[in-house]
């Protein structure tokens, strides 16, 4: 949903309002730190749209990616 408007409450609604957004907010805020950590307590979505749906939220600046020294992922 877009409201074009420079209104911080509808700002947020563009960014959170997207389905699954909540959920992956919510797991964060529960201590989920890695990407099937984030996927099992999530239960239903698919890891194409949890990609997606991380990667969008790191764009609008809502996350931030950090590597584990010493690990691939």
């Amino acid at each position: 949903m877009k409201y074009g408007q420079y209104c911080p409450i509808s700002s947020a609604a563009e960014i959170l309002g997207e389905k699954w957004n909540i959920l992956i907010i919510r797991e964060l805020l529960m201590g989920g730190r890695r990407f099937n950590t984030l996927q099992r307590g999530l239960g239903d979505i698919s890891p194409a749209l949890l990609t997606a749906r991380l990667r969008s939220l790191e764009q609008q600046g809502i996350l931030v990616r950090r590597k584990i020294p010493g690990q691939k992922g």
